[in-house]
């Protein structure tokens, strides 16, 4: 009797135990550890004799320098793409280094970092959420580039050809597989603010979509596209293949009707430690800034079903008083988190962001 009462209360210890692991990654809580503040640049700098804000909106670790983008245009001789040490990040007394190569000047508006999980690649999109009709002008708001990782000095334009100075190629592609019953064909304005690269797909986060940037709706809607890559003498080149799709497009209220409105997507990340996507959602609304952070499994994202709220130890929802706007793994229970709180001098502990400045957050999940 002895024996077959240990074996029962062994085998269940074990089913409760594999209970706990099954649900570790969709029900695994996280806090924030560090919060601090990093200085993009020289106090007062300004540009067109006015000032420059550092809003800061894409981050990436690339295993041994952070690299941070800026959404603004910066002076001569500055650039809106630079990078820190880990260890330098919130020290004032050591100044970024600025990617300064043409193409990071010619881009604009940065939205997200996204790296391959075998750390080969690393791409930087920008928001695709302007152009000028008749005019080339605004070409350079739709444009992803790429580059060895490791070697941001050699960026490349991701596009159909080997001259093309930016991604324009494919925005008519991303308005199509955004058509609506309300906008057939082709979408008329869409933002993306999320990137995210498996090893054989790029995945774009949609924030915004509609008719124009005056007029439009607040989304966390995914779309995918296959990619290759392509050795061209002594050059590695990817292209994209004509699969655009949209995988995922989920609906934050009714998933968590308690939360804050309007959230949208800000961010998109795989986290090649815990095989899972991450995606930030924020808010600015009336002058509050806030964010919450989500999971998924890649098998349940390309299921089209719903992210997972991440929560704190007890059980609320972790949200951040920033707009965060970009996350990246710092380790496999790190995640640093960049934010562009616009101009809002928001507080970190006791200290007031300035004008060249910008806000970071450090997650640990457990």
């Amino acid at each position: 009797m002895t024996t077959r009462l240990s074996t029962i209360l062994l085998i269940a210890v074990l089913f409760l135990t594999g209970c706990k692991t099954a649900k570790l990654p969709s029900g695994s809580t996280a806090a924030i550890t560090e919060e601090g503040l990093l200085n993009c640049f020289t106090a007062g700098t300004s540009l067109n004799g006015q000032p420059v804000w550092c809003e800061a909106s894409a981050v990436l670790f690339d295993g041994t320098n952070v690299l941070i983008a800026n959404d603004k245009d910066m002076p001569a001789g500055q650039s809106p793409v630079f990078m820190k040490t880990p260890a330098t990040l919130a020290d004032s007394t050591k100044a970024p280094i600025y990617l300064t190569q043409p193409a990071f000047i010619a881009a604009r508006k940065y939205e997200d970092f996204a790296r391959t999980p075998d750390g080969k690649f690393v791409f930087l999109s920008t928001g695709f959420d302007r152009i000028k009709a008749g005019s080339h002008d605004w070409d350079g708001y739709n444009t992803i580039l790429y580059w060895r990782n490791g070697d941001p000095e050699h960026p490349l334009v991701l596009a159909p050809d080997d001259t093309s100075r930016t991604s324009i190629a494919y925005r008519q592609r991303i308005a199509q597989v955004l058509a609506t019953n309300e906008f057939p064909g082709a979408i008329p304005y869409f933002k993306i603010e999320g990137l995210a690269a498996t090893d054989r797909q790029l995945l774009f986060g949609i924030r915004e979509e509609g008719k124009s940037y005056e007029s439009f709706t607040y989304r966390a809607k995914i779309i995918a596209v296959s990619y290759t890559i392509e050795q061209t003498g002594n050059t590695e080149r990817i292209r994209l293949a004509d699969d655009w799709k949209i995988i995922n497009n989920f609906d934050i209220a009714s998933a968590e009707p308690t939360l804050p409105k309007p959230l949208a997507l800000s961010s998109l990340e795989y986290d090649s430690y815990r095989k899972r996507f991450w995606m930030l959602t924020s808010l600015e609304s009336n002058g509050n800034l806030d964010a919450y952070l989500w999971s998924i499994s890649p098998d349940d994202l390309y299921a089209g079903k719903p992210f997972t709220l991440v929560r704190d130890a007890q059980g609320q929802p972790l949200h951040m008083n920033h707009k965060a706007e970009d996350l990246t793994p710092l380790d496999a229970h790190r995640l640093l988190l960049i934010h562009d709180d616009d101009r809002t001098p928001t507080r970190v502990g006791s200290r007031v962001r300035q004008a060249n400045q910008a806000a970071y957050t450090i997650i640990t999940v457990h």
